[in-house]
């Protein structure tokens, strides 16, 4: 009788629990207490096929990767990254990569926003062109999700490219509203030069290391120097405060 009342309650547990909620069983929840700085990463996530599949309607047991035409370039997108909201939407993450590519020419992000249900993912919502890309037909490469900057989660991305001898990086930080993504602008993330004639050696890496909720954030650079800019939120996106102590290429 006993083992049989346990057996009932591990059940029970299992049917209410946010995991149990969500139709992917590999969606992360319960993930561990956030802290800064927030540290980018480029690991792809390789279970969440079924979300990628359901986002841009590809049938059971295809490939992930989808193939898209937009303003007449053919993109080929990949799932990298997944987020559960406090309402079981899934927000995720895709990277488009451009064919033929030129140097400059970006790829593109996708959002979507996954509700989950007893038979499966249903797709609510598609924003393509979010968050920052890199060059050469590269969408996003180094991204992450955060609820350390305001009400609703973040989502930031990062890409860049290398001009001459000199890279430089750039990132931008997304708020995942209920009603969809919203682009709340960036930062420089990363700068580093001397490879080509005539230039300098230094080299700068930020992360956001402190914020006022919706209000501001503070990226800390290290590297050639260490100093702090701050950015502050002016009708809707968030603006340096003084210039941007960053060198350019």
């Amino acid at each position: 009788m006993r083992k049989s009342v346990l057996a009932a309650a591990v059940v029970l547990s299992a049917l209410v629990s946010p995991a149990a909620l969500a139709f992917d069983p590999d969606t992360p929840v319960d993930a561990e207490k956030e802290a800064f700085p927030i540290t980018l990463g480029s690991d792809e996530d390789p279970t969440i096929d079924l979300a990628f599949r359901t986002a841009f309607g590809l049938p059971k047991g295809a490939g992930a990767e989808a193939a898209r035409t937009i303003d007449e370039r053919a993109y080929r997108f990949r799932p990298v990254a997944i987020h559960l909201l406090p309402n079981n939407v899934g927000v995720l993450l895709s990277a488009g990569s451009l064919d033929d590519a030129g140097h400059s020419e970006g790829g593109l992000n996708a959002v979507h926003y996954l509700k989950s249900s007893a038979a499966g993912w249903v797709k609510q919502g598609e924003w393509i062109g979010i968050g920052a890309t890199g060059t050469v037909g590269n969408a996003a490469t180094s991204w992450a999700f955060t609820n350390l900057l305001g009400r609703n989660p973040y989502l930031i991305t990062a890409g860049g490219g290398v001009w001459q001898g000199c890279a430089i990086g750039s990132a931008v930080v997304t708020e995942l509203t209920p009603d969809g993504p919203v682009d709340r602008g960036g930062f420089t993330d990363g700068m580093s030069s001397g490879a080509g004639i005539g230039q300098t050696e230094q080299e700068y890496e930020g992360r956001i290391a402190a914020a006022a909720p919706d209000k501001s954030f503070t990226v800390a650079y290290t590297g050639t120097r260490s100093f702090k800019q701050q950015y502050v939120l002016n009708n809707g996106k968030y603006e340096p405060v003084g210039k941007d102590q960053v060198p350019g290429c």
